[in-house]
């Protein structure tokens, strides 16, 4: 009832807050506006309204905000144009350096000319794309007919393989001399001729190489007596190398001849260069040509690259004119936070005057006020009574503010009669019904639980049944899994005994077989040692005919030392002989012996393996009964296992038949007993409503 009363009262000082503008209204004291558009004087903009002033700050804003930013992209714009011409050359400047270097180890016989050509066209490319700078005129002309002297070194770069070829293959002779001559001269197993043959050779082949690396080398134009001077070194080269050919060593000789086939087939490839000195000549005048071009490129491109330096970054103009815009950004920026200054100022003078005007609206609302709380007031002593429980009571009706409000309270208090005298009513009847639900469920309850009690006893001895028939069923079901595996292990055990029986023979047979083998292995063994007696004759007769020739080589003298020391070798090999044939003579009677016991242990073991296969078919025959016996014997174990699973099946069954009506009786007693709780709830919850409404006075 409280709560009723204080949503009436938020109500009321609601509604009156409402009527506070009017009361201001009515008081009707003048606003001041803010004036916007009074005039205003600004430096460099003169006296207007900040309306458009404001406007025409925000419209140099923007212009310096433009100024600014189109000044930045396009200076740094330019900037990265600028840095193209600059990249390609500062390339074009390390290409033609690297163009000198290549040409400079290709001369000295590196090879390299594919990538000299290349370098060469992407040199040349660089410098077309360089020919659109205005400062790029000493490039152009130092570049000469660089495109030209690369495309010849193109169609002519064969003929300087091929002339380097022959000079790198006589520097590969040379190294292939030492190598091959080092380990002859290291061991020191050839004679002194051989060895100063050889190091004449080394020398003449150094020679060789040398002469050949300084015509290499020529920077002159070459004629058919240039290469005289390598003609002459190879000729010497080969005259040393066939008188190194009549050494008897077989190593030196084979060395020899290998040089000397090389050194014939160098001699031909620069023979065959004669017919080719025109073009040679012009490739080298090509390659030269490439060397001053690259050589007279770099001072000029490194100008280029240092002028182009210079033109990198942001330049000046750009910088000046982004920091004019910035200046008449701030500039603008400046004014408009006065204009915002000289807006506030007037504001706060508005705010003054609405202050004043507040002031006075204030105490026509506390007029209004007071009459409204003493209205209140009135009508809250009335509600009292009311809250109290004395619905006998009504409030007065008046034309103030809370005349609405009382007549609704008292239309609230009719309704709230009417409803607390149905209650009481209701709550009677409800009463008086639970009373006697209450004594009806108490009757069921005792009836479901004797009823609940005779099930769980009949339930308990037919689940003691089914207990007992499934164990039965378990103990027939291992009956039958045991006779299963007594059959299994009667077949396993048959046949064990028939591969045990068909292994036995299967030894018998090789034992016999193994046992002729090695009787042919004594024979063999008789063989060999009579092959060894008579090689121990032969070895005896040849120690005696070498003792005899290192005699005879003696008495010769110096002619005959060759031929005592093959006498001496002859007579070391006959005596390792003689030595070998003893101790094959003591393995074959060795042999012999371990032959022969072999024989009498073989022939043991095939009367063990006789016996043991006759035992094996005795075992066989009992296995086959005992086989039998077992499969008898399974099959009535399997009938009974399969009778007392059906049996058990059914018990089951039947116990969970038993099972589900226990459930649903314990579910039908718990049912009663919550429906006899809240029989006994509702009950007291009238009283409670009862006891609640008592308190109110109806007449």
């Amino acid at each position: 009832m409280s709560t009723n009363t204080h949503a009436g009262l938020d109500t009321l000082f609601a509604g009156v807050d409402s009527q506070s503008p009017e009361a201001e209204t009515a008081i009707g004291v003048p606003q001041v506006p803010i004036a916007e558009d009074a005039p205003a004087s600004l430096p460099l903009l003169g006296t207007a309204s900040l309306r458009k002033h404001r406007r025409r700050l925000f419209i140099l804003i923007c212009l310096g905000s433009l100024l600014f930013l189109s000044s930045l992209i396009y200076g740094f714009w330019k900037a990265r144009e600028n840095e193209k011409p600059f990249h390609v050359a500062h390339e074009a400047q390390v290409n033609a350096q690297h163009l000198y270097n290549l040409v400079m180890h290709a001369w000295m016989g590196d090879g390299y000319w594919s990538e000299i050509i290349s370098t060469a066209e992407v040199l040349n490319r660089q410098i077309d794309a360089l020919a659109a700078i205005p400062n790029a005129g000493p490039v152009l002309q130092a570049r000469g007919s660089l495109a030209n002297d690369a495309k010849r070194v193109s169609q002519l770069r064969h003929v300087l393989q091929a002339r380097e070829a022959v000079f790198t293959r006589i520097q590969r002779q040379a190294d292939a001399l030492r190598t091959a001559a080092a380990p002859l001269l290291e061991e020191g197993s050839i004679s002194s001729t051989d060895v100063a043959a050889i190091n004449s050779l080394l020398l003449t082949f150094k020679s060789l190489a040398g002469t050949a690396l300084f015509n290499y080398l020529e920077l002159g134009e070459l004629n058919t007596s240039s290469n005289e001077s390598v003609t002459r070194a190879i000729t010497n080269a080969m005259r040393a190398a066939h008188q190194v050919q009549s050494s008897r060593d077989p190593r030196v000789m084979n060395l020899s001849h290998g040089l000397f086939e090389m050194l014939q087939d160098t001699q031909h490839a620069l023979e065959a260069q004669l017919a080719s000195l025109q073009e040679i000549n012009a490739a080298r005048d090509s390659v030269r040509a490439l060397r001053l071009h690259a050589e007279t490129l770099l001072q000029p491109l490194e100008g280029l690259t240092s002028h182009l330096a210079s033109r990198l970054g942001l330049q000046w103009p750009y910088v000046l004119s982004s920091l004019l815009g910035m200046a008449l950004v701030a500039l603008a920026s400046i004014l408009m936070a006065r204009t915002y200054t000289i807006d506030s100022r007037r504001r706060f003078v508005q705010v003054e005057n609405q202050q004043i005007e507040a002031t006075q609206r204030e105490q026509e609302a506390k007029r209004l006020n007071d009459a409204n709380q003493a209205a209140i007031l009135r009508l809250m002593n009335e509600l009292l009574l009311i809250a109290e429980g004395d619905l006998t009571q009504e409030t007065t009706v008046t034309e103030d503010i809370t005349g609405a409000i009382a007549d609704s309270i008292n239309y609230t208090i009719e309704e709230l009669r009417q409803l607390v005298g149905s209650v009481q009513e209701s709550a009677n009847k409800v009463t008086s019904t639970t009373l006697a639900v209450d004594a009806t469920s108490t009757e069921l309850l005792a009836a479901s639980t004797e009823q609940l009690r005779e099930i769980k006893d009949t339930g308990s001895s037919i689940l003691e049944m089914a207990r007992r028939i499934n164990a039965i069923s378990d103990s027939a079901q291992e009956s039958a899994q045991v006779a299963r595996q007594s059959r299994e292990a009667a077949e396993s055990g048959l046949r064990a005994v028939q591969d045990s029986i068909g292994g036995m023979n299967a030894i018998r047979a090789q034992i016999q077989e193994s046992s002729k083998r090695i009787k042919r292995l004594g024979e063999s063994s008789q063989e060999i040692g009579e092959i060894t007696e008579l090689i121990s004759d032969i070895t005896e007769q040849t120690n005696v005919l070498a003792l005899n020739a290192a005699i005879q080589a003696a008495s010769a003298g110096e002619a005959g030392r060759g031929f005592s020391v093959v006498a001496e070798e002859v007579q070391r090999l006959a005596e390792r002989s003689g030595d070998a044939t003893r101790k094959i003579a003591e393995l074959v009677r060795t042999i012999q012996s371990d032959t022969h016991d072999a024989v009498v242990a073989m022939e043991r073991s095939t009367q063990g393996v006789v016996e043991g296969a006759t035992l094996a078919d005795r075992a066989g025959v009992q296995l086959t009964e005992i086989d039998q016996v077992s499969r008898q014997l399974s099959s009535r174990v399997e009938q009974i296992s399969d009778v007392a699973a059906r049996e058990a099946t059914l018990a089951n069954q039947v116990a969970e038949n038993m099972q589900h009506i226990f459930a649903v009786t314990e579910q039908t007693s718990e049912g009663t007993r919550s429906t006899s709780k809240q029989v006994r709830e509702l009950s007291h919850t009238a009283q409670e409503l009862l006891q609640s409404i008592s308190r109110f006075k109806l007449q």
